[in-house]
C-alpha cells in the first residue's frame, strides 16, 4: 500500500507559490514490468525553478525498487509549470505514482 503523500512532505517542502502545470504527462508503464505482472509505486522529489522548469529530480522511495524508477524520473523531468508568482523557486516538491494493472495513477 502506498504511503500517504501528505505524510512525506515537511513543513518547508514545496511552499511559497501555487503550481500550475503547463505540461505534466504521466510516466509510461514499463513494458517489461507489465509483461511480468509487476505493480508498485514510486515517490519522486523535485524542485521547480522560478520560470517553471523542473530541476533536481530524485527518487525518494520506490516499492519495488527498480522497475518503475526510470520512467517516473523521466516523466517528472519533462514537466513544466507556469512561471512562479513569487519569482522564487520551490524545493522538495513530492509526487507519488502508482503503477497498477497496466495503468499509472498520480496520488
Amino acid at each position: 500500500m502506498p504511503p500517504n503523500v501528505a505524510r512525506l512532505i515537511g513543513p518547508e517542502d514545496c511552499r511559497g507559490s501555487t503550481l500550475a502545470a503547463v505540461s505534466a504527462e504521466l510516466p509510461d508503464y514499463p513494458a517489461r514490468a507489465w509483461s511480468r505482472g509487476r505493480q508498485g509505486w514510486v515517490v519522486v522529489r523535485f524542485d521547480v525553478r522560478p520560470g517553471g522548469e523542473v530541476d533536481n529530480v530524485r527518487l525518494a522511495h520506490a516499492v519495488p525498487d527498480g522497475p518503475f524508477n526510470r520512467a517516473s524520473r523521466r516523466a517528472v523531468a519533462g514537466w513544466r509549470f507556469r512561471p512562479l508568482e513569487t519569482g522564487q523557486g520551490l524545493h522538495n516538491c513530492v509526487v507519488l505514482f502508482e503503477f497498477r494493472a497496466g495503468e499509472v495513477n498520480l496520488r
